[in-house]
């Protein structure tokens, strides 16, 4: 009877333990194909395209958002503001030329783990998006001083450079609600829609990319000068994060 009450016991503790760690998922060869096809085919639309390039642009937009408190950042806080917290994988980058003032890449993503959230995300192929990217001159708010309104350039994001397609990452995400008709009807012409688009819920501090091994918060603003010593908590919730993805 005893054995049979040891054994029960250390079975709800192996259940226990395990209902704790997010189940996860892997890519087919199918998608690994696919994946490293899309690679191909975007640094081929990258070569040769200019890229818009500001010392004084730089430094005016890197930095940490205004508004950010890092006295209330911390793991069930980063779980509380998002609808999902996700381990993802960028399968594919898509340009959306056309979108005035503000560019952005439609990013193709493969849900790998759901950290927090509904788990009906794992293993599901989603959009989202990513400021910055591919765009014609016509379409900034100023030219740059190219001549032709329809050439294509590349504006970069100075707090969210765009992770390249292979790239592990984790992201708070949202459910998608457009602000009103004219965001809806753009972002249709894009192929996105409600049923398929999970906005990021704050790029700025809310999405991790992993190099060398390590997940680093995609913001660099967070690892410039004294922002360790000023920003702790965030850092604190990416060393959680590496501990939870080892």
């Amino acid at each position: 009877m005893k054995k049979l009450i040891v054994f029960t016991l250390c079975l709800l503790v192996l259940v226990g333990c395990s209902s704790k760690s997010p189940q996860s998922a892997a890519l087919t060869d199918k998608q690994k194909i696919e994946m490293k096809s899309n690679q191909k085919r975007y640094q081929k639309r990258l070569k040769n395209v200019p890229v818009i390039e500001s010392k004084q642009m730089q430094k005016a937009l890197t930095a940490v958002p205004t508004g950010y408190n890092d006295e209330n950042m911390n793991f069930k806080a980063l779980k509380k503001a998002n609808r999902y917290v996700v381990v993802a994988q960028v399968l594919n980058l898509t340009p959306m030329i056309g979108m005035p003032i503000a560019p952005e890449t439609k990013a193709t993503v493969y849900i790998k783990k759901v950290i927090s959230g509904n788990q009906n995300l794992l293993g599901k192929t989603i959009k989202t998006t990513f400021s910055g990217g591919l765009t014609q001159v016509k379409d900034l708010y100023t030219s740059y001083g190219f001549k032709d309104p329809k050439e294509i350039v590349y504006y970069p994001s100075e707090i969210f450079p765009i992770p390249p397609i292979k790239s592990t990452v984790i992201m708070g995400l949202g459910k998608y609600f457009p602000e009103n008709k004219g965001q809806a009807k753009t972002y249709r012409k894009f192929g996105l829609t409600r049923k398929n688009y999970y906005p990021i819920t704050n790029s700025e501090t809310t999405f991790w990319i992993r190099k060398n091994g390590k997940y680093k918060l995609n913001n660099p603003a967070f690892y410039e000068n004294k922002a360790a010593k000023k920003y702790p908590n965030i850092l604190k919730v990416t060393a959680q994060l590496n501990q939870l993805e080892k």
